[in-house]
C-alpha cells in the first residue's frame, strides 16, 4: 500500500516538476482521464507562482517582456519551487537566480533590479518600530560616542548598483505611462527603502550615507561606521551625514557597546 508521504511526493513529482506517471497510476478512474486532472493542477500551480513572481517583479516583467518573464519564472519555479502555501516570499531566490543565469550578459543588472524590488516587498511586511527618540542622546558621555550602536528601522533596506537603479526601477512601473530610455552608464545608485505610515519611499543617499546605514545595519558602533562612511566619501561631513540619517527617521534605538 502507498503511504500518504509518498502519495505526496508523488503528487508533487506530478504537478511541479512534470513527472506525472506515478501519481496517474493511483488516481482512481472517473470521467476525466487523471492525466488530464494532473495536469489542472499543474497547471493551476504554475500560473499562481508566476502570477506572484509578476507581482513582486514587475520592473523586471517589464523591462525584459511577458513571454521572457514566463519562461525563466518558469525555470525558476523549477529550480526554487514554493515550500509554502504564502506565495508572498516565492520571489526570495529571484534576484540570485537571475545574478547566475545572466552574468556576463548585456541584462546582469537585472539582478540588481530583482534585489530593489524583492528589498521592497520585505519592508512591506517587515516589523513596525516607534520613532527614535532623539534627545535620549544627550545623556550619552562623549567618550562613549564611538561606542554607540545604533538599530536601524526594521522596516529598512539598502540596494545598490554600479547602474541608475533607482531611476531603472521608476521608468519601468506598472504606472509610468513609457518606458523612457536609461543609459546604464549613468553613474551608481545607493537606495534607501524604508516603509512610512502609508507608503513605501524609495530616495537615493549619498555613498557616505549609505556606508554609515549599512555599517549600522551589520551592529558596527559609530566610531566603525564613521571610518567606513569616510572611506566611502572622504570630503564628507560626518557629523552632518549622522544628522541626516536620523532625520530621515532611518534607525529606532541604540546602546552603548561595553569595551
Amino acid at each position: 500500500m502507498t503511504s500518504l508521504h509518498e502519495l505526496q511526493i508523488a503528487f508533487l513529482d506530478g504537478t511541479l516538476h512534470g513527472y506525472p506517471a506515478q501519481i496517474c497510476s493511483l488516481i482512481a478512474a472517473s470521467e476525466l482521464a487523471p492525466e488530464s486532472r494532473v495536469a489542472i493542477y499543474a497547471n493551476n500551480a504554475r500560473e499562481g507562482f508566476l502570477q506572484a513572481l509578476a507581482a513582486t517583479f514587475p520592473a523586471i516583467e517589464r523591462l525584459a517582456g511577458r513571454d521572457w518573464f514566463r519562461q525563466t519564472g518558469r525555470e525558476y519555479m523549477r529550480r526554487h519551487p514554493s515550500r509554502s502555501g504564502n506565495l508572498h516570499f516565492v520571489g526570495e531566490r529571484f534576484a540570485a537566480f537571475l545574478d547566475d543565469s545572466l552574468r556576463g550578459t548585456d541584462y546582469a543588472y537585472f539582478a540588481d533590479v530583482a534585489r530593489l524590488e524583492w528589498a521592497y516587498q520585505e519592508v512591506l511586511v517587515a516589523a513596525d518600530h516607534p520613532s527614535f527618540d532623539v534627545p535620549t542622546l544627550s545623556g550619552v558621555s562623549p567618550e562613549d560616542y564611538g561606542a554607540l550602536v545604533f538599530r536601524v528601522h526594521p522596516a529598512l533596506r539598502l540596494a545598490e548598483s554600479r547602474h541608475p537603479l533607482l531611476a531603472i526601477w521608476k521608468a519601468n512601473q506598472p504606472t509610468a505611462e513609457t518606458s523612457q530610455p536609461i543609459s546604464l552608464d549613468a553613474g551608481p545608485s545607493r537606495v534607501l527603502i524604508i516603509r512610512r505610515a502609508d507608503h513605501v519611499e524609495l530616495r537615493e543617499l549619498s555613498a557616505a550615507e549609505f556606508a554609515l546605514l549599512a555599517a549600522f545595519m551589520r551592529g558596527a558602533p559609530l566610531a566603525e561606521a564613521f571610518e567606513l562612511a569616510a572611506q566611502a566619501d572622504p570630503t564628507a561631513n560626518l557629523a552632518f551625514v549622522l544628522g541626516h540619517v536620523v532625520k530621515l527617521q532611518t534607525l529606532v534605538d541604540f546602546e552603548i557597546r561595553s569595551h
